[in-house]
């Protein structure tokens, strides 16, 4: 069996699961039922995502053995205050990097701010959260991670970005036991992110893959280029340009050396 779905459901958190064997994107399914009435968290899970969704107009490629699911939560009902919602990306790519170091405790993976998960430099997953415009508010956050749909086989450039599980172990965990891993650190963070958000910052601050390096950031606004000082509490990233410290809420890192 490929995924215990029963164990899933029982050993975590998620109220309500939702399974498809393929699936055009699990988020873009979470937004057009994001009104269900059923309860939640509710856990939209599919075997094979064919139209996957990153930030703007990007698109996430994804071969079998691809991890893919969205999370429906209630997060008022969860204890986490509106003003805690900008850095749900970030708390999110912490509580995977956490649960992946634990399965790969010979890599180095971080959080490449604002949404993508690093193993030994390269990327391994993606986050994206959505708002749905629904009554009571909903947060969707969808996650794509490379489990065993190894690039090994793939063109050069590719390989130099991206990269799988199964391509740092030869015992690579199977993808249901990665979802329980990964969905028991969204709980635990959730958690914290509620009740004592500072402690949560630190722990994204030391996983933190751009401090230290040299970035250049946009926002849509202004373009800034300087040395990356690591995450505030709130989730913005800290540049120190030509122009002193500066703080970014949001943007798109377009190069980092």
């Amino acid at each position: 069996m490929i995924w215990d779905l029963e164990a899933i459901q029982k050993a975590n958190w998620v109220q309500t699961l939702d399974y498809f064997e393929e699936l055009g994107s699990t988020n873009d399914h979470a937004l057009a039922t994001a009104d269900d009435n059923r309860q939640h968290p509710r856990l939209i899970l599919c075997n094979q995502q064919k139209s996957g969704r990153g930030r703007g107009s990007n698109r996430w490629t994804v071969t079998p053995g691809a991890l893919t699911f969205s999370l429906v939560i209630e997060p008022l009902e969860m204890g986490i205050a509106r003003e805690r919602w900008p850095t749900l990306s970030v708390a999110v790519g912490g509580a995977i990097c956490e649960a992946i170091s634990a399965l790969l405790p010979s890599c180095d993976v971080r959080l490449k701010w604002p949404n993508d998960v690093y193993a030994e430099g390269r990327k391994l997953g993606g986050i994206l959260v959505e708002v749905p415009a629904v009554n009571p508010p909903r947060l969707v956050i969808g996650v794509g991670l490379n489990v065993r749909n190894t690039v090994r086989a793939a063109p050069a450039e590719l390989q130099s970005r991206m990269v799988a599980m199964s391509d740092l172990t030869d015992e690579c965990p199977s993808r249901s036991l990665v979802l329980e891993r990964v969905l028991a650190q969204l709980s635990h963070h959730f958690s914290q992110l509620a009740v004592d958000p500072v402690a949560l910052a630190q722990s994204w601050r030391a996983r933190c893959f751009l401090t230290g390096r040299t970035v250049t950031l946009d926002d849509g606004v202004r373009t800034l280029t300087g040395a990356c000082q690591g995450i505030d509490d709130d989730g913005a990233l800290r540049i120190y340009t030509e122009f002193g410290p500066q703080r970014c809420l949001a943007g798109t890192i377009r190069s980092y050396e």
